[in-house]
């Protein structure tokens, strides 16, 4: 309990710093806003008039939230310039942009405050005046609520360098990196090995001499001689060749049966 209540104490000593109390306002600003927006759009669909009195005034408390929030802005500006105008310029310099920016939308806020209250004082449903008051706050809403987070992400974008429009030190490639490997999720097999099958040789053509008769005999295959009709002739060697000269293709010879062998005639010698 007693760790409870120094947090209280801190929490409070730390709002009278407007350092931190424009830090804790901005959001309230933002999400009051659309919460507001979003209860008078569902009450008016589900004709529940408390619900959008409520809207309303959610709406008109946001926006007057504005009026801290700027003024603890103003005053936390000259101790942040002495901070960062040597380590960080850059953020000074865009932090002074954004409270101009926050202080020229003030009219916005203002009008919002005044359409707000307006409908209350009217009633959304009494008339055509205060459901056209009303409209108007709903438009005025959804443009103060783009505004107010326009400017909270440039704020980010300054004191929050791991952002993605920054580059950040990982992104900056000094020199070419080498290809990363990647891990072998599975072990190479090797391929299965198959069997082609051989093809059969060329059977050796049939002898046309097994349907010839029996009393047919084996004759020999005769050679041509040389000559010059003759289509396997060759020349006469020169007689200055040493090298003698090749002999003339023969036709292949068929190989004998036994039952021709059987029956083959020797032929009788001459003398």
């Amino acid at each position: 309990m007693s760790e409870f209540i120094l947090q209280i104490e801190k929490l409070l000593s730390a709002l009278s710093d407007p350092e931190y109390r424009y830090l804790a306002l901005e959001p309230l600003i933002t999400y009051g806003l659309l919460t507001g927006m979003i209860l008078v759009v569902v009450g008016y669909f589900s004709k529940a008039p408390r619900l959008e009195v409520a809207a309303l005034v959610v709406i008109g408390v946001a926006a007057l939230t504005y009026f801290p929030y700027k003024d603890a802005r103003t005053a936390a500006q000259p101790r942040m310039e002495q901070v960062y105008k040597i380590d960080a310029k850059p953020r000074v310099e865009g932090f002074a942009k954004n409270s101009l920016e926050w202080q020229a939308i003030s009219w916005q806020f203002k009008l919002l405050v005044l359409c707000a209250f307006a409908a209350l004082l009217i009633g959304i449903h009494r008339n055509k005046i205060g459901l056209g008051l009303t409209a108007v706050t709903v438009l005025l809403t959804l443009l103060t609520t783009k505004q107010a987070m326009w400017l909270n992400y440039q704020d980010a974008l300054a004191y929050h360098p791991n952002l993605k429009r920054h580059d950040a030190p990982i992104d900056q490639r000094t020199g070419g990196s080498a290809p990363v490997l990647r891990e072998r999720t599975e072990q190479r097999k090797p391929a299965p090995t198959v069997a082609s099958p051989i093809a059969p040789a060329a059977q050796a053509p049939q002898n046309s001499s097994r349907s010839a008769p029996a009393t047919m005999s084996y004759q020999p295959a005769m050679m041509q001689p040389f000559s010059a009709e003759s289509p396997h002739s060759y020349p006469a060697p020169v007689a200055h060749d040493r090298v003698a000269p090749p002999m003339p293709p023969q036709a292949p010879q068929a190989p004998l049966t036994k039952q021709q062998r059987a029956r083959q005639v020797q032929p009788l010698p001459r003398y």
